[in-house]
């Protein structure tokens, strides 16, 4: 039994909203408030509080701030944006576009924290490792994606403190929240985007915001006419790193449903964020989302194949694989497809537009439905092996050993792999695994 989390952020998503839906779908409030006090960060209090957005109960959560953390325009207890720079006006955070983030050094004596002081407060904490972990994964992303935007080293990076506060709570608040629950995956719908300008701390700007686009390359987005911003970086960062795949919900039992209010705006649409949690049968076949990357090759010597499937595995490809064709005219050619995450986009272009002769790459992304998987080890005179198992609803359907490992075995062993594969297997069948 897998028990997993599907996001719905078909008006957006924020740090605030992801935190807010997951205590609305059964997170005991004060289990969270009690653990995030392994954290030594202090002055921020965590609000919650039940409202409508449309017809729709929802669940809104506040960070208030001390006054002592707050800027002189900004009223204790108030609302406060998720998304501050060092010189931004305090808006809330689906009004604006601008960044908690900046890449400018902040003023003489201006309260900020640098990207890797966050890190740090991370790892000195005593919270779940798990939530350690995924939590200095988003904030290492967002900071990525704010260097690019900015065109700066990630350690120019900074964080205004009220931003700051807000967002180490959300993000490691979001992450402590999942794994409260218990959750093994995340998989996220569309992301939906708002349109229209913002006026923020680097000017008028398009929605979605800087940062945010530059998050959501590689992902699937859907367009909303809102004159408002609907996902920020804070929110894009949550979901493109912690969710596994993006797609319809795979097959599973619903347990309980969510949702986390954003602001209260004009519109038809909720401004709230939809999850939904679930357990998937042990061993039942999932599905996924990957990319498929292709191009025709006719005027390239077949000798470079072979290093070009190389590159690309180590490019991070899942698959590489090749297929004689004929192209107009006739003329004898190969297709190149590569199969990957879909964030592998430019990784792979990258290799095959340096290491092949194409000019051009087609783009697809597919759904596969996949069985369980797992590796284990045997030990053999030759070394160990890993074995890759394949299992449907919880019985095993087929275990091969790793290629490279049979091939460094038969090095060892002087005999045919062949022979070898059916001594390894023999092993593993009589259930001699390390």
């Amino acid at each position: 039994m897998t028990k997993i989390a599907y996001f719905q952020p078909f008006s957006g998503c924020s740090g605030d909203m992801t935190l807010g839906a997951l205590v609305d779908a059964g997170l005991d409030i004060e289990e969270l408030r009690e653990t995030l006090r392994l954290l030594p960060l202090e002055g921020y209090s965590i609000e919650r509080e039940t409202v409508l957005r449309g017809a729709f109960q929802c669940t809104r959560l506040k960070i208030v701030l001390a006054e002592d953390h707050l800027s002189s325009d900004q009223e204790p207890g108030t609302g406060h944006s998720h998304e501050h720079s060092h010189a931004s006006a305090h808006a809330r955070d689906h009004e604006h576009s601008h960044s908690h983030a900046a890449a400018t050094q902040p003023s003489p004596g201006e309260p900020h924290r640098a990207l890797s002081s966050i890190l740090e407060l991370i790892d000195s904490s005593e919270l779940p490792l798990k939530t350690r972990e995924n939590s200095k994964a988003v904030f290492k992303r967002l900071g990525e994606a704010e260097a690019r935007v900015h065109g700066v080293d990630i350690e120019e990076i900074h964080f205004h403190e009220v931003g700051a506060v807000d967002s180490i709570v959300d993000i490691v608040g979001s992450c402590l929240a999942l794994e409260l629950l218990g959750i093994e995956e995340v998989y996220c719908a569309p992301v939906t985007v708002g349109t229209g300008f913002v006026e923020g701390a680097h000017g008028r700007m398009p929605l979605p915001a800087p940062a945010t686009a530059e998050l959501l390359k590689g992902f699937p987005v859907q367009q909303l006419d809102s004159g408002a911003e609907l996902t920020t970086p804070t929110g894009a960062a949550l979901m493109t790193t912690l969710a596994k795949a993006f797609g319809p919900m795979p097959p599973a039992n619903l347990t309980a449903i969510g949702l986390g209010a954003g602001d209260d705006r004009p519109g038809t649409t909720p401004n709230a964020l939809r999850v939904f949690l679930a357990e998937t049968a042990e061993g039942e076949a999932g599905r996924d989302r990957v990319l498929l990357l292709e191009t025709n090759i006719d005027d390239m010597s077949s000798e470079w194949i072979g290093h070009l499937m190389d590159r690309l595995f180590e490019a991070g490809a899942l698959d590489v694989y090749v297929t004689p064709i004929l192209m107009k005219k006739t003329r004898p050619a190969h297709k190149i497809s590569i199969l990957g995450p879909l964030d592998l986009e430019k990784e792979v272009a990258d290799v095959l537009f340096t290491e092949s002769t194409t000019i051009g790459v087609r783009r697809t992304e597919i759904e596969r439905i996949v069985l369980e998987r797992e590796t284990t080890e045997i030990e053999s005179p030759w070394g160990t092996v890993r074995i890759k198992i394949a299992r449907h609803k919880g019985e095993e359907v087929g275990a091969s050993p790793e290629y490279e490992d049979l091939k460094r075995a038969a090095g060892k062993a002087a005999l045919p792999i062949k022979e070898l594969h059916r001594q390894v297997m023999e092993l593993y069948h009589r259930g001699e695994k390390g």
